[in-house]
């Protein structure tokens, strides 16, 4: 049975991916959610997603938009786009959230621990943010369409 690990719900950022890279996912409540990376040299690239849990332990990211361009100055939205485009690509990985420590010493945090690589992590950390649609750096890109009403995984 198909259901949203409640968990999960709410932003994970990366650990620097290189010294100039980061990247981040999110995950709506709604079964909704984003990856995005970005590079101090103002590449920003963002995949939209539609997630759930296929059983326990087993998280599937199906890919459905993807934008790719330079950020702009305050380093939340884009400001130019070089694709827009549908994107499809299905990724299926285990997954834990566990205290995990981050790799400058830092004291453990939560974090979320992927069996396979998205946005090149595969370890990220929880966001005290909350987080909604109009946070995906694509939103004025690409309006997100109101969620659906019913027929979804269930929420577990």
């Amino acid at each position: 049975m198909e259901f949203l690990d409640e968990r999960l719900v709410g932003a994970w950022y990366g650990s620097a991916v290189g010294v100039m890279e980061s990247s981040g996912v999110v995950f709506l409540g709604d079964g909704r959610g984003w990856s995005r990376f970005d590079s101090v040299s103002g590449e920003l690239a963002v995949g939209r997603f539609r997630w759930h849990c296929p059983q326990a332990g087993v998280l599937t990211l199906q890919y459905t938009w993807q934008v790719g361009g330079e950020w702009g100055g305050d380093g939340d939205g884009f400001a130019v786009v070089r694709h827009s485009r549908p994107f499809d690509e299905v990724i299926e990985t285990g997954y834990r959230v566990a205290p995990h420590r981050p790799p400058m010493g830092e004291a453990a945090r939560t974090a979320l621990l992927l069996d396979r690589d998205v946005e090149f992590e595969d370890v990220f950390y929880r966001s005290a943010a909350s987080v909604g649609c109009a946070d995906d750096p694509s939103a004025g890109i690409v309006p997100y369409p109101e969620p659906p009403l019913s027929g979804g995984p269930s929420r577990g």
